[in-house]
């Protein structure tokens, strides 16, 4: 007779009959923190997407004099800022360049850092001394002073910001990448595209990359959350997206004078916790997956 199995408590006999996909799906949604950020970056991401598509956008820039520095009210339910713009209209925007600012950054950081990477780690050599030498450089100089240098020299705005950011984001990706190719350019199957004849280019792209995806992916992720705090700071500082543009960098900017700070929370608290949450959930998110993706995780 068929005996019925737990997947919690006999996680191994299950997984030697699953695919390595399938494996690290339950792996994940069994880290209870993971699913909770994963759920939380869901809601923020499709409130910031759908919201202003619903609602009347054109509240988030029309200057209102009759409703200046108004708290949460019936039809304002975060406030109106110095301005009279609807503050929930400006985080939900906010949200909008916040996370495509972190998205599209550390995507193109990655696949800097990848190309990099690989390329010094399978060939070797005098061609990895100079890549990494260079990329130790990179990571000698402090990450924000030379993304405000460089953003003052492309100019400010959404798109020199994510430039910029991804630019000087690739360098983690890099080292880790170059390290999984050093393990992974040993193995037999590699010997085999060799002895082939297979083209090296493809060996490195169509075999060896895929191959060290895993703590690639895991590395993106937590790069997404650290872009996002970056283009806050440098919205904060006037280097970042320009107003009327809303993100949460700017709008903690407009909201930093002592007045503000003492007298209208509606103004700094809602970008403050945005700000939280999603770098939060993000985290979570990560190492959720570092524990999925991890072959020996107990999960």
């Amino acid at each position: 007779m068929l005996r019925r199995r737990n997947i919690i408590n006999e996680p191994d006999e299950v997984f030697a009959s699953e695919g390595f996909f399938r494996k690290s799906v339950l792996r994940f949604f069994r880290h209870k923190l993971a699913v909770t950020g994963l759920i939380l970056l869901v809601l923020i991401t499709l409130m910031s997407v759908f919201y202003p598509l619903i609602g009347d956008s054109s509240k988030a820039f029309d200057v209102n004099y009759a409703s200046l520095n108004v708290g949460p009210q019936k039809g304002n339910i975060m406030g109106t800022d110095a301005l009279g713009r609807d503050v929930f209209m400006r985080l939900m925007l906010g949200g909008r360049v916040s996370l495509s600012v972190g998205f599209v950054s550390a995507i193109c950081s990655a696949l800097i850092g990848i190309t990099l990477g690989g390329i010094a780690g399978f060939f070797g050599g005098k061609v990895d001394n100079i890549i990494m030498r260079f990329t130790d450089t990179m990571m000698c100089f402090p990450f924000l002073v030379i993304c405000m240098v460089l953003v003052s020299i492309l100019g400010a705005g959404l798109g020199n910001t994510m430039l910029a950011i991804a630019l000087l984001k690739w360098t983690n990706a890099a080292r880790i990448t170059r390290g999984e190719i050093l393990y992974i350019r040993e193995r037999q199957f590699i010997e085999a595209d060799r002895a082939l004849g297979i083209n090296r280019f493809k060996t490195l792209f169509a075999h060896i990359i895929p191959n060290a995806l895993s703590p690639i992916i895991v590395n993106t992720t937590f790069t997404m959350a650290d872009t996002i705090m970056t283009e806050a700071s440098l919205s904060f500082l006037g280097l970042g997206v320009l107003l009327p543009t809303p993100t949460w960098g700017n709008m903690l900017k407009d909201a930093s004078t002592l007045v503000t700070l003492s007298t209208r929370p509606w103004l700094w608290i809602p970008p403050g916790i945005m700000i939280a949450l999603t770098v939060l959930s993000i985290n979570f998110v990560g190492d959720g997956l570092r524990d999925a993706l991890d072959p020996r995780s107990n999960l």
